[in-house]
C-alpha cells in the first residue's frame, strides 16, 4: 500500500468517525466532512460501503477489534464498580468464546458428525428408523418388467 492509499483510508475512517461520534459534527454530513478534511460525497460513499460490509468492518473503523475487546474485558474484571454477578457472566462469556465448557452449555466439538435428536419418540419408532430393512415387500416397477418384442 502506498502512503497516499493509507492517507485516503485514514481520511475515510476519520470522516465516518466524525459523522457518528458525539459532538458538533454528529449526523451532520457537511460538518463531519469538513472536520475530517473531506467532502460530503466521500462521506456518503464510505457510509454506503460500510452498510454493504459485515458489521466487523464498522467495528474496525472505530478501532473495536479483538485486542481492544480483550482489554475492555480485563478492565471490567479488575474494576471495583463491576458487580460480582456481572463478572461471573463476563467470565462465562469469555470461556464460551474460548471454547471452554460452562455448566449451562457444554463445549460442542464441531468435528463430530451431526446428531439427530428425537423428542418424544418411542423405542419402536426409533428402531424402525434405524432398521434398513423395508417394512413392506418391494413391488416390482411395471416399467422394468416390460420387454421389447421384436416380432410386434
Amino acid at each position: 500500500m502506498r502512503n497516499t492509499d493509507v492517507f485516503i483510508a485514514e481520511r475515510k475512517k476519520k470522516v465516518i468517525q466524525a459523522f457518528c461520534a458525539p459532538g458538533p459534527a454528529q449526523h451532520d454530513v457537511d460538518k463531519a466532512a469538513a472536520e475530517a478534511g473531506s467532502k460530503e460525497v466521500e462521506l456518503r460513499e464510505v457510509f454506503a460501503e460500510l452498510c454493504k460490509k459485515p458489521f466487523a468492518a464498522s467495528l474496525e473503523v472505530f478501532d473495536v477489534n479483538k485486542p481492544f475487546l480483550a482489554a475492555q474485558c480485563r478492565e471490567l474484571l479488575k474494576s471495583a464498580k463491576c458487580k460480582p454477578a456481572e463478572k461471573i457472566m463476563l467470565v462465562k462469556l469469555l470461556l464460551k468464546t474460548m471454547g471452554e465448557a460452562t455448566e449451562e452449555t457444554p463445549t460442542v466439538n464441531v468435528n463430530t458428525p451431526k446428531a439427530l435428536v428425537l423428542v418424544g419418540a418411542r423405542s419402536k419408532q426409533v428402531n424402525a428408523m434405524l432398521d434398513p430393512t423395508p417394512a413392506f415387500p418391494e413391488i416390482p416397477d411395471a416399467t422394468q418388467t416390460v420387454s421389447e418384442d421384436p416380432s410386434a
